[in-house]
């Protein structure tokens, strides 16, 4: 299979899940709908590394090259704590107090922003890298079942209600 099939694919799901179009997603990545529309539809005959870096990115995806054999340094370096928890220790950075991965969990299961976390909730929708956001919608997924788009569309209301002004959200 080749990396724009790949790509062309991961775009297109991640895109539905959050709920978005592809004139949205155009819009939010700096690219042209109809370049959006080739990607999705594997038919772009170029794209550039930076280019699908954008556009990846945008969504919270990322492109990866792999060796055979990871490195002892690369196994060392990845996190041990839940997409939750450090989506929660983002969002509380300029707060006296922490909003905790269960407030968290539980604003995004059920889309109730409860006051004494609200400014961490816009925080979190309106400066946290989507990867964070794309890895804590995997993890709700996993860990309790959920469907990634009900996930991404609570996510999407709580932003609406809290007057979130990323691009993603509108």
């Amino acid at each position: 299979m080749s990396t724009l099939h790949e790509i062309g694919n991961a775009v297109r799901l991640r895109r539905t899940e959050m709920g978005l179009t592809q004139e949205t997603l155009a819009h939010i990545s700096g690219l042209s709908r109809s370049t959006i529309n080739a990607v999705e539809k594997q038919s772009i005959g170029n794209l550039s590394i930076t280019r699908a870096e954008e556009l990846l990115d945008s969504i919270g995806l990322s492109m990866h090259v792999n060796s055979a054999t990871p490195s002892p340094a690369h196994k060392q370096s990845l996190p041990n704590r839940s997409a939750l928890d450090r989506a929660a220790a983002t969002a509380s950075v300029s707060y006296r107090s922490a909003m905790t991965a269960g407030q968290l969990e539980r604003a995004l299961l059920t889309g109730d922003a409860p006051d004494q976390i609200r400014p961490h909730l816009q925080a979190l929708l309106d400066e946290a890298p989507m990867s964070l956001l794309a890895k804590v919608v995997d993890e709700l997924h996993l860990e309790k079942g959920i469907v990634r788009a009900q996930v991404w569309s609570q996510m999407r209301r709580l932003a609406q209600d809290l007057q979130c002004f990323r691009r993603v959200w509108q």
